[in-house]
């Protein structure tokens, strides 16, 4: 069967090596003609047109690992062998601190050795398709490149699948994202990370985020709300690296005897949570991909682990029935309209309750504080929060952050999380006849907007 696969990042990789693993002939074609670099060391340097993403802060969740290990466990060698550190989680889960640009960088090697799979680099135009069923695609140029199943891993932009839409959702994620790399420098020692994977500290109208690399990197990132206009000054180098000391969670990995940056600060906004659904009048043999089909806030890490259990889902339902491509269609179709689109809810709600409550701390409001829970299910926000006065909610939590559990998993802690509530606990606050809290990991918005304010008289 004749594959063309559209597209040659994450998810269009693990698309092609999985098919090309069936014996499948398949066809990559990536637009972007920039070379992958000679060593991994060169990737954080490796322009990726079209690739926003590229170089932002990335987090490896458990979901990751395990679809790698069950579906391409050569990838995860690969990644061994270029120093990638492994991860144990709680629950027996496992994990990486891994770039973006690692992981994409030991995708593309694998598909440049694989036998049957050409990597060409060329734009596709359009879907060719008779009968109801796809023929092939229309290059730039005006050729045609015969196809039995075209795979559009075009990412959030790729209009290849447009045509054949029936429904797009859209929400914003209201959430910017400001971030610079560091390189640890030699002999120092890398800080535990409070969330294995990363380190977070929650505000009251701001995040403040470490993720941990490979390579000895790491990346700061501080979240605001796009319309937080005194949190702006974030993206100016000074007001950046003071805001890193300000708060106590980021300061201890930039100390001066730690860690030096290695690029400038980077400044990731317009982010939205999408969906789209393809239409049943779609010619067979058509399967759009990833962020072709949805696309939700990075704040959660969902992207590239969406990505791979999606490309693994299409293999599997083309193994199942190799010549019907109706199957295939319907076997993709029923994870991406249960799995895929349940974790597009839970990340539209969760920003939604996010940006109501750091709008009102931005205004001057404080949210409402603990009584008695009100009738119906508990937000999803509230459940993440209370993860840190409760164990057993913290276990659900962290397992419906990695993905391991379906997307209603947190509905397990309901029930907990309302007893909290009964018992007066708000976010924010310690549990319950608990142990008295530590230091803050992060000081409240106001202290740090004093505190950006002083910095912005210091030059660029």
């Amino acid at each position: 069967m004749r594959v063309v696969v559209a597209g040659g990042g994450v998810a269009g990789c693990a698309a092609a090596l999985a098919l090309a693993r069936q014996g499948h002939p398949v066809a990559v074609l990536e637009r972007d003609a920039t070379p992958r670099p000679a060593a991994v060391v060169e990737a954080e340097n490796w322009a990726r047109r079209g690739v926003a993403q590229f170089h932002q802060p990335h987090a490896v969740l458990a979901r990751l690992y395990a679809e790698l290990a069950a579906g391409l466990p050569d990838v995860l060698d690969a990644l061994a062998a270029q120093g990638v550190p492994e991860v144990p989680l709680p629950e027996g889960l496992r994990s990486l601190w891994c770039r973006r640009s690692t992981l994409e960088w030991v995708l593309r090697a694998a598909v440049e050795t694989e036998p049957g799979i050409s990597l060409v680099p060329e734009s596709v135009a359009a879907v060719e398709a008779d009968g109801g069923t796809v023929r092939g695609v229309r290059l730039l140029d005006g050729a045609t490149l015969p196809a039995d199943l075209v795979v559009d891993a075009g990412g959030r932009r790729g209009r290849l699948s447009r045509p054949w839409l029936a429904e797009t959702l859209s929400s914003p994620a209201d959430e910017v994202y400001v971030s610079r790399r560091y390189r640890l420098l030699p002999g120092a020692r890398t800080p535990a990370a409070n969330r294995g994977v990363i380190s977070v500290a929650e505000a009251d109208g701001y995040a403040a985020l470490v993720f941990p690399h490979d390579g000895r990197t790491f990346s700061v990132c501080f979240t605001r709300l796009p319309d937080d206009d005194e949190l702006t000054s974030l993206q100016r180098t000074a007001v950046f690296e003071a805001a890193a000391r300000l708060v106590p969670l980021t300061a201890e990995w930039v100390a001066p005897e730690r860690s030096v940056p290695a690029s400038p600060v980077t400044v990731m906004g317009g982010l939205r949570n999408t969906f789209r659904q393809l239409d049943p009048a779609a010619p067979l043999g058509l399967h759009p991909l990833a962020d072709a089909v949805c696309t939700t806030n990075p704040h959660f890490g969902r992207g590239t682990a969406l990505a791979v259990a999606h490309a693994l889902r299409l293999a599997e339902a083309v193994a199942g029935d190799p010549g019907d491509p109706r199957a295939w269609r319907e076997r993709e179709g029923s994870w991406v309209a249960g799995e895929l689109r349940g974790w597009f809810d839970d990340s539209r709600e969760i920003d939604a309750d996010r940006a109501r409550v750091w709008r009102a701390v931005r205004d001057g409001q404080r949210p409402g504080g603990g009584g008695s829970p009100a009738p119906g299910p508990v937000p999803r926000l509230l459940v993440l929060a209370a993860a840190g006065a409760d164990p057993e909610v913290a276990r659900v939590v962290l397992r419906h952050m990695h993905l391991v559990d379906p997307p209603d998993g947190l509905s397990a802690a309901h029930a907990r999380v309302g007893a909290l509530l009964a018992r007066g606990w708000a976010p924010g606050r310690p549990a319950p006849d608990g142990p008295p809290p530590g230091l803050p990991l992060a000081p409240p918005r106001d202290e740090l907007v004093a505190g950006l304010a002083a910095a912005s008289e210091l030059p660029a």
